[in-house]
């Protein structure tokens, strides 16, 4: 019997890339609120995990931590520089290429839309990490260096903000 600690191992990269290129558009989408720039930042995104993928430990943090941090760094880089403009105009929205929407779904994604607009990006971005990322509060808490118990009353903060703008918009 080995004394030795056993980390989960890495998946194959194409694996990563395959389960997480959805959500990590998603969420880099919901901080820049620009399909191309989204676009651009998941690629980036993926090129810097695939160099670096060699230096990722699963015991540290999990591959959803991992490609969040790195997404929300290049988006965050974007917000940055000189060229990133908020665009006055209603935010497009994301929307698989198979949408078979009905008039509810048309109707939850335009509140939604509605919402976000409203929001800003910070409280967008946080959102995201549990509603699009689906990451825990620990790993929020991670990724923001807060405690977990911070991250639950920060969301809770945040619901009740939003229940308000629902109820203004509505």
């Amino acid at each position: 019997m080995s004394n030795l600690i056993q980390f989960p191992s890495k998946p194959d990269f194409g694996e990563v890339y395959e389960q997480y290129y959805d959500r990590i558009f998603k969420y880099t989408y919901t901080i820049l609120l620009d399909r191309e720039m989204a676009e651009d930042v998941v690629s980036e995104t993926f090129l810097l995990a695939l160099k670096h993928y060699d230096s990722y430990d699963p015991g540290k943090a999990s591959i959803a931590t991992w490609l969040s941090r790195i997404a929300h760094n290049q988006a965050i880089n974007v917000v940055r520089s000189a060229s990133y403009k908020k665009r006055a105009e209603m935010p497009e929205y994301y929307e698989p290429a198979d949408t078979g929407e009905t008039s509810r779904d048309a109707e939850d994604r335009h509140l939604i839309t509605e919402l976000y607009s409203r929001l800003t990006e910070e409280e967008r971005e946080f959102l995201n990490m549990r509603f699009v990322m689906d990451l825990k509060d620990s790993e929020v808490a991670n990724l923001i260096g807060i405690s977990a118990k911070a991250v639950n009353k920060r969301y809770q903060r945040l619901l009740a903000k939003c229940r308000d703008l629902i109820g203004d918009a509505y």
